[in-house]
Order: structure tokens, then sequence, then C-alpha cells
């Protein structure tokens, strides 16, 4: 049964923002333990590296279909259906995953045969074992777009957590083996893990489907259809986000046997501090945003953008020059133990200080690019995610081939573009404001360098490698907070009233 009723808005992102956190610290925090128990028993290991480079292979198609432009695509259309017809929005849903199921089952199959026929190669064969991880991530990724339009963000945020737990037992119980084949065991591991990651969304859609909605006529349906043409303009855009990533391992690993290590590490950090904060702000106003959008009302749901925005700015400003002070302090502390040596962790330190610089506008290019998909424009996303990955690809062959900057210029060249995208996106969506100005932007960035400047000199203090994280990150902390605590915690932007729709 479906209430409605008002509420403001900062009340709405709060709840969610709290729900979705607390599952996504759990997952977070686990990949955290993850990479530090893979760190401390294999080291930057060249086995290591090939396993990482397998495993963005395998995952290549991942956002194609796991996330990125299907749950872009998802979200706003079943809003749309759900407001006309709940009980034809579910079908759809049923119709839709039975689609997608098939059709990556029918690739996983035509990728496996290509990877028989590519035989000695220690890449192929441990891509082998991770390729069918990709029905269960696709499935995964379309369950916590439905679940996140119930405004149930625990589970689908929680789930990564089992999959780390598997990552986590399969390291430990191979770290005594040989690098190539501990890594082949580790992939079965990993494959493991998604399954169980998957099953965790499953079990939470019992009682919100029908039985008879799965095996009703074929997976013919008006709603997928339409889904299908969106889908295939964003499917273009993230098959350039994905092939980004993929060449960057390839580009760190010529430039260093090991780079592709250093980069997966940092990655992680900076992926920590884009979910915790970016993509959890983001993903809890996407629904509400995309169903106002849906019903016309731009005045509000450029409200609802400003509100999200300045709350970006407010957060993810403080975290890049947060981690580009403390990212050694965090990576030496965190991994600098057992295999993983002192130049791993400095080239690893360096890696995460080249991304950081791209955590706001990347932050604000999902932001954008969900206004776009929630009007039905698709094709400016695309374009500038091409865009993108000329820009990336141009700047790693001129760091990498010409300039010899090594697999640090990678990162680097992801910032880079994410900036170029972001403005991109900004330009075409003029009237959708930041809700800040260039003073009070500006305000944010001083206050960050100060409590930068003050964290820092209690860094040179400090020789213990807990005392160094620990100290100056506190007191960065403080210092920011006391220059900011009102605009943090001031919600004039969100007294416009909402209305929001939940299931019980």
């Amino acid at each position: 049964m479906s209430h409605l009723w008002d509420r403001s808005l900062g009340k709405y992102f709060g709840s969610g923002l709290k729900r979705f956190f607390s599952g996504i610290m759990l997952s977070r925090v686990s990949g955290l333990g993850r990479d530090l128990v893979m760190a401390y028993a294999f080291g930057d290991h060249p086995a290591v590296a090939a396993f990482i480079v397998a495993f963005r292979f395998a995952n290549v198609l991942r956002r194609f279909f796991g996330e990125g432009p299907l749950q872009s695509a998802f979200i706003p259309q079943f809003e749309e259906m759900r407001e006309k017809n709940r009980e034809e929005a579910y079908l759809f849903f049923q119709k839709l995953t039975l689609l997608i199921g098939g059709v990556v089952m029918a690739l996983i199959g035509i990728g496996e045969w290509g990877l028989f026929l590519w035989k000695g190669s220690e890449i192929a064969a441990l891509t082998k074992w991770m390729l069918p991880s990709l029905l269960f991530i696709s499935l995964y990724g379309l369950n916590v777009s439905f679940l996140q339009c119930h405004h149930r963000f625990f589970v689908s945020s929680m789930a990564p957590f089992l999959c780390n737990v598997m990552w986590i037992a399969g390291a430990l119980t191979l770290r005594h083996q040989e690098g190539a084949a501990a890594m082949m065991g580790l992939a079965k591991w990993v494959l493991c893990g998604f399954v169980i990651q998957w099953g965790a969304t499953a079990w939470q859609l019992r009682g919100s489907l029908s039985w008879r909605g799965w095996f009703q006529g074929g997976v013919n349906h008006s709603g997928v259809k339409e889904l299908a043409k969106a889908f295939s303009l964003g499917a273009i855009g993230v098959g350039a986000t994905q092939i980004n990533a993929f060449t960057d391992a390839l580009f760190a690993r010529y430039a260093h046997v090991s780079g592709p290590v250093y980069l997966w590490y940092a990655n992680r950090f900076q992926q920590l501090a884009l979910a915790l904060f970016g993509i959890a702000a983001v993903n809890t106003l996407v629904p509400l945003l995309s169903r106002v959008i849906k019903r016309g009302e731009i005045e509000r749901g450029k409200e609802i953008f400003t509100f999200g925005c300045r709350r970006v700015i407010m957060l993810m400003v403080p975290m890049t020059f947060a981690i580009c002070i403390l990212g050694f302090s965090a990576i030496d502390l965190i991994f600098g133990r057992g295999s993983f040596t002192p130049y791993a962790a400095l080239q690893t330190a360096r890696c995460l200080s080249a991304y950081a610089l791209g955590l706001f506008p990347s932050t604000l290019v999902m932001y954008y690019a969900a206004v776009l998909y929630a009007k039905g424009n698709f094709r400016t996303a695309t374009l500038f995610s091409v865009m993108t990955m000329g820009i990336n690809l141009g700047l790693n062959s001129l760091f990498v081939f010409g300039l010899g900057l090594g697999a640090v210029s990678t990162a680097l060249a992801t910032s880079v573009g994410s900036w170029f995208n972001y403005f991109a996106l900004r330009t075409s969506l003029k009237g959708w404001r930041l809700g800040m100005g260039v003073k009070e932007f500006g305000g944010v960035v001083m206050g960050s360098g100060v409590a930068s400047a003050l964290a820092l000199i209690t860094r040179w203090q400090c020789t213990h490698k807990v005392l160094a994280f620990i100290i100056p990150g506190a007191v960065f902390v403080l210092v920011y907070a006391l220059l900011f605590r009102k605009r943090l915690f001031d919600d004039r932007s969100s007294k416009a009233s909402v209305v929001v729709v939940e299931d019980h």
C-alpha cells in the first residue's frame, strides 16, 4: 500500500542517505579490507596485475547491463509507469529482467568460446572464470534500481559486502600459494561472491512481484521497447567509459609491470570517497528528481537539483584536499605491511592524488546526466562521454608514450577527462544551477586550503604511521567543520515541500 505525504526535502534526503550510507559503509569498508588483504598477501606481484587486467576485461560490459545507462533509463520510466499502473510497472520490470538475463547469457557464451580459442594466455585463463559473473552483476544492478525506486537503500548498497567477504576469504585461503595459481583460485572465489551479492537483492524482491508475471507471455512489452531506444544511446556513452577503464589498465601495464596494481588500489580509495559522499548523495535524490521531472514540475526539479549540488560541493571539495594531503599516510597505514613495499605505497599514493582531482566533477557528471536521462535526452550525455574517451586516450598516449610519466599519468588523464565532461554537461543545462556563487565556492576552496595547511603542519610532527594519519585527519575535519558548520547544517534550501512515495 502506498502512502502520500509532504515532507521537507531535507528530511527526505536525510532518511534516504542514512539508509544508503549505512549499507554502503559496510560494502566500502569491507572493500577496503579486501584490498588490505590482497596487498598484504600478494603485494604488487605481476600476477596480481594480470588478475586486475582480466577483471577489467571481464567487466567491460558490466556497466552496459549492471549499472549506468540501464539504471538511468529504467528509473524514470519505471516511476512514470508506476504513477499510472503499479501492476503494469512491475510486469515491465520482470520482462526486462528476463530479457537482460537472456542477452547477457548469450554474450557470455560468445565470450567463453573466444577465450577457449585464445589459449596459452594467463589473462585469458583468468577471464574465463570471471566472465560468468557478468550475469549476476547485471541482474543485481536491475534489482538495485527497483529497490531504490521504493526508497529501499540499505540492502542494495550493502550486498557488495557479501561479495567482498568471499573475496577476502579466498585471498586469505590462497595467500601461501604461488602467484599465478593463487590468482586462478581467487577468480573462482570472486565469481561465487557475485552470485551471493545478486542473491541478497533477489531475496528482497519476494512479496513485491507475482510469480505469474515471470511466465506470463514472452519478453515483449511496450515498456521494454521504449527503454531499448533510450538505452541504446546511453550504452554508447558507457561503452566509452568502460573502454577508458580497460585501456587505463593497459597503459599502466605498459608504463610499469605492476602499474595496474597501483591504479587498482588508488582507485579503490577514490571510489570509497566517491561512494560514501558523492554517489550516496546523488543516488538518494535521483529517483525523486526523475519522478518530479517526469511530472513536468521542472521548477521543483531545479530546487531538488540545487539542493543536491550544494551538498556535493560542501562534501567533495574538502574531500579532494584531504585525499591529496593524507593519501600517502592512509595508504601506508592500510597497505604498508606484508608484501606491499614502501615503493608500492608511494606509487599508489601518487595515483590516488591524481584521481582525487576528478572527485568533484565526477560526482556532478552523474547528477547532470540524471537530469538529461529523466528528460529522455540520452544523446547529449552520450556525445560528451565519447568526447571524454577521446580526451582520455589522447592524454594517456601523450603522458605514457610521449612523456614517459608512468602509471600516475593514467589517473591524471582520467581526472582531466572528468573536468571536460562536467563543463560540457553544465553548458548543456544552463538553467540548472549549482546553487552556489563564485564567491561562496571560493570560500569553500579557501577554507579547505586552510584546513589542509594546518593538517600538514601537524603531519610533519608525527613519525608513527597511525598518528600521521589520525591526528592530521582530525585537525582537517575539525577546522573545516568550525569554518562551515552553519552551511553544513543549513536547510534553508530544502524548505520546499515535496511529495514522497514509499511502499510498506
